[in-house]
């Protein structure tokens, strides 16, 4: 029974992208709608997703969205994944909603018009792709619960990328000697961990001009206490 549930958490979202695909009123204007092939190779392209804890999806909606430019460089797929179905129902209300603005502020196309972002959901995920691309990329997640890790698994996390190597390299390499320790995130996904479970995202910092720098990213599996993944990325004062 867990299995199957796994596997509806899995597939939920491609067939939201496949079946029920909501496509930005500015992005169809542009005749950049995806046809269904296309849709088919987007939802191909999604992880498999896997509810926090012992959560299960839902409902899951998409979004093909603009980038309030015209022509448009580049659009956002949104996937919004609701919980239980007070969740879902919510998360409903709030897209009919900011449908209603968009189709009220959609009167010429040199006005500006919302977007589908901030609509706020159990799990979201958005990625990135050029216009007549069906290639998606930098998937990220987010989530107004990811912040909230318990203080042992904190402690855990840390340890284990401690004692990685190349965070001592990282260490040594540093520019200043003010950047602070290494800092937990939050949860990440195991599709984007590379893990089994649910991670844990640490940074350190390793180097900062006061406006943008640089972070080695650790990637820590919840259970195993293991490092899954590591990566460096840029960091920009928001």
């Amino acid at each position: 029974m867990i299995r199957k549930s796994r596997q509806a958490d899995a597939t939920l979202a491609r067939k939201a992208i496949t079946d029920a695909l909501i496509v930005h009123p500015r992005v169809v204007q542009q005749g950049l709608a995806p046809t269904p092939e296309q849709r088919k190779r987007l939802a191909e392209q999604i992880p498999s997703l896997k509810a926090f804890s012992n959560n299960r999806y839902s409902k899951a909606r998409a979004v093909l969205d603009w980038d309030h430019q015209l022509p448009s460089q580049l659009l956002f797929l949104r996937l919004y994944m609701s919980y239980g179905s007070r969740e879902a129902d919510r998360v409903g209300r709030d897209f009919k909603r900011r449908e209603q603005t968009i189709a009220e502020d959609n009167l010429y196309p040199e006005f500006d018009v919302p977007d589908y972002s901030d609509i706020p959901a159990s799990e979201t995920y958005i990625a990135l792709l050029r216009p007549g691309s069906s290639e998606l990329n930098d998937l990220r997640f987010f989530s107004d619960w990811r912040k909230q890790v318990k203080p042992s698994l904190m402690r855990d996390a840390l340890a284990a990328v401690r004692a990685q190597s190349s965070f001592e390299r990282s260490l040594h390499a540093r520019t200043h000697d003010h950047l602070g320790p290494p800092v937990v995130i939050g949860w990440a996904p195991p599709c984007l961990a590379h893990s089994e479970q649910w991670a844990i995202e640490v940074w350190l910092l390793v180097d900062f001009d006061g406006h943008s720098g640089k972070a080695h990213v650790f990637m820590v599996d919840s259970k195993s206490k293991k490092v899954t993944r590591e990566y460096f990325t840029e960091v920009h004062l928001s």
